[in-house]
């Protein structure tokens, strides 16, 4: 049977504080989490976005998105997230996006992924997470299947 208390308002149980937990997830979900400021710029980059992107948090903690982002998408990606933090609105809140991002080396991916604004105490957004899963391989396959389907679509209405 675990202990559990509460100490400072953060529960623990067998010493484990809430706190750790957060911070264990983060940094060892393969999923890419990345939290960036108001601005845009990278606060937390944890390993899964290293595995996914190819920087290490010491290349992009400072810098801005783009950096992932493919720059025929930069100017609509910036217009959403400053209107985002003039409204304090997301629609993608509770959606799933799937876009293309960037590798270090320069080849695209597919990302899917969520966001989440981070509000503070007095209700002003201090940044938004996303966490985003790497899919370009699925991608690819369903496109192939999507090709081969209309292929097949194709033979049957012209016989």
């Amino acid at each position: 049977m675990s202990d559990t208390a509460t100490t400072n308002g953060q529960s623990t149980t067998d010493g484990v504080t809430e706190a750790w937990l957060a911070e264990a997830v983060v940094a060892e979900s393969a999923e890419a989490i990345v939290v960036t400021d108001p601005d845009g710029i990278i606060l937390l980059w944890n390993n899964g976005a290293a595995k996914i992107f190819g920087f290490s948090a010491a290349d992009v903690v400072g810098q801005n998105l783009d950096v992932i982002i493919p720059e025929k998408l930069r100017a609509r990606h910036w217009q959403g997230y400053q209107q985002t933090m003039l409204t304090g609105y997301t629609r993608y809140g509770d959606k799933l996006l799937s876009v293309p991002a960037l590798h270090r080396d320069g080849h695209r991916l597919s990302i899917e992924f969520s966001v989440a604004l981070l509000r503070d105490e007095a209700d002003q957004i201090v940044g938004i997470s996303a966490i985003m899963r790497e899919v370009t391989e699925r991608r690819e396959a369903e496109k192939a299947l999507r090709a081969k389907l209309s292929e097949l679509q194709n033979r049957v209405g012209s016989d």
